[in-house]
């Protein structure tokens, strides 16, 4: 008579749900497609370039995206959440032995560092004259700036409730990180960008102070 350890090994793994499957197929797309665009650039990202990537058929890849434009908008909302979601879970491990201003400033820049957001620098150039990746791109880029707008408010509460500026400071400091990362794919300045850090350090702490004023 066999064990039950031995039944267990003996027994098929569960099949997977046809929704399952799909979530996979969709995942595995989405990935390749990343890559793709961070080691091809956006020209050289071909939905056969991405399905040879990913292990799937063309006709896969069309049930899941009509076009292009839907293929690599979805990539860059995939990225985007993840980001995020790496951002959640690393901050909390350097605010402890950091000021938490910097620690945020800090971190973000690492992640416009990545070389997997050139995947969504090249989609903004090629959006530039490209009308149908332009459309598909605008509500992607959207939801996102307002999804950091929520994080932004999760971190600073005092500065969400009582300074009408947020907002503002972040754009400024999106727009200035999201700069420095493009003029470094050819000319990284270690240097200058340290000194950009301390100075957007500086004025974000101004800001947020002014939010929450010290009492007398």
């Amino acid at each position: 008579m066999r064990s039950s350890a031995a039944v267990a090994l003996a027994s098929p793994p569960p099949r997977r749900t046809q929704a399952e499957r799909r979530a996979a197929t969709r995942g595995k797309l989405l990935e390749a497609t990343i890559d793709c665009l961070t080691e091809l650039g956006y020209a050289g990202t071909t939905t056969t370039e991405v399905c040879l990537h990913a292990g799937v058929s063309q006709g896969a890849l069309f049930k899941h995206f009509p076009s292009k434009a839907d293929l690599v908008s979805a990539a860059a909302e995939h990225l985007f959440a993840s980001l995020i979601a790496d951002y959640v879970t690393t901050l909390p491990q350097l605010t402890p032995k950091a000021d938490k201003v910097a620690a945020a400033i800090d971190l973000l820049w690492q992640i416009f560092a990545q070389p997997r957001l050139h995947a969504t620098f090249e989609l903004y150039l090629a959006a530039r004259t490209d009308p149908e990746l332009a459309a598909a791109m605008r509500p992607v880029s959207e939801r996102h700036r307002d999804n950091l707008y929520i994080l932004a408010c999760e971190l600073f509460p005092e500065a969400a409730a009582g300074n009408p500026r947020l907002g503002g400071l972040l754009q400024i400091i999106i727009d200035t990180l999201q700069g420095a990362a493009l003029g470094s794919f050819t000319l990284p300045e270690p240097r200058r960008t340290r000194a950009m850090l301390a100075v957007l350090t500086d004025l974000a702490r101004r800001e947020l102070q002014a939010a929450n004023p010290p009492a007398r």
